[in-house]
């Protein structure tokens, strides 16, 4: 679980659990690029990293846009060489109904949560089979892609496809050293999802994970961590569940 002195990169790291993975990639010994589009959520997981004795340093860049996440390589790149891991926990939904979604909707849900993760992975992969040592890229679905969600019906079709994207990606990339996984979520006590949910849907929530709460942003980072690390070395196109037995219920 050691990464000293390895360039991490972590997007959507200036909050939740993006925030946590950067903290805890830190803690073990990483360089953490903080990513994110708001750069003063950035700025301040570095701040928290650099009062504890680490590296890190903030690039803001919007997942959505393939030249943003090739400046975002190259950035890191500038700042502590080459990159070894690429993590993403970037995600967005709104709880709606399909019927009352407008086109414009269903088009940031795809672009934010499954072209994004192309895009990033696309990046990523260039820049570590150009470098020729490998690596690991991690991305984030959500147990909606397994079992559906009420209220996500598109944001359920983004992020199952982000599993088989992960599994196709893995195949390709492997003869290069680079491992391709993710993990998949289920309720996760962050900002965004306070922001979007009230006392009542997330009573809902709780309700239908086994081990009766929400997760927390640590619990999630502590995964990533792992899928990344050498403890990992044999594993790759997989997405693992982080939900509280969720996916038992379909």
């Amino acid at each position: 679980m050691r990464f000293d002195d390895q360039n991490v990169v972590v997007a959507g790291g200036g909050s939740g659990i993006g925030q946590a993975t950067a903290l805890l990639f830190s803690s073990y010994g990483a360089k953490v690029v903080a990513a994110d589009r708001n750069l003063d959520g950035a700025r301040e997981t570095v701040e928290l990293i650099q009062q504890v004795g680490g590296e890190a340093t903030a690039v803001q860049f919007d997942i959505t846009s393939r030249a943003d996440n090739e400046r975002l390589v190259q950035e890191a790149v500038a700042a502590f060489g080459p990159v070894s891991v690429m993590a993403s926990t970037v995600g967005w939904s709104d709880t709606t109904f399909f019927a009352d979604e407008d086109e414009d909707y269903w088009d940031r849900i795809i672009r934010i949560n499954l072209l994004g993760s192309i895009y990033f992975s696309r990046a990523a992969f260039d820049h570590m089979k150009e470098h020729g040592k490998g690596g690991a890229i991690v991305l984030t679905s959500s147990d909606a892609g397994k079992v559906g969600t009420l209220g996500e019906t598109v944001y359920a079709a983004a992020k199952a496809g982000v599993i088989g994207f992960v599994k196709s990606l893995a195949r390709e990339t492997a003869r290069d050293n680079i491992r391709v996984n993710a993990i998949s979520p289920g309720p996760t006590d962050t900002p965004l999802l306070r922001a979007q949910s009230d006392q009542h849907v997330i009573d809902r929530m709780i309700k239908a994970v086994p081990l009766k709460r929400m997760g927390t942003a640590d619990e999630q980072a502590a995964p990533i961590v792992f899928l990344a690390s050498a403890g990992a070395s044999y594993i790759t196109g997989q997405t693992l569940s982080v939900s509280g037995g969720l996916t038992m219920t379909s």
